[in-house]
């Protein structure tokens, strides 16, 4: 009897322990609180260059012709090729 008591007195103690922590997880996520944000933007006429668009699209463009001259890469031209052609001749007796 003793012994059951005990164990029942850990288990309190570990339900007690679980839902205080499950206490303090929920009012962690309370949204009650404010929070005061201050934002400051300055406005600049003098943007660098990688802010315009125009800039992306220029880089863009050289990427796909740098991707396109090295896919066509230095491959041999239609006058470099060599055309072999065999003929064989068979004996027949006639």
């Amino acid at each position: 009897m003793k012994l059951n008591m005990q164990n029942l007195s850990f288990k309190g103690l570990y339900l007690l322990l679980t839902m205080l922590l499950f206490n303090v997880a929920i009012f962690a996520q309370d949204s009650t609180m404010t929070a005061t944000t201050t934002t400051t933007s300055q406005t600049s006429t003098d943007k660098t260059w990688y802010m315009q668009p125009w800039a992306w699209i220029v880089g863009g463009i050289i990427v796909v012709l740098i991707i396109v001259a090295i896919s066509k890469g230095g491959g041999s031209s239609t006058t470099d090729r060599v055309t072999v052609t065999k003929t064989v001749d068979r004996d027949t007796d006639v």
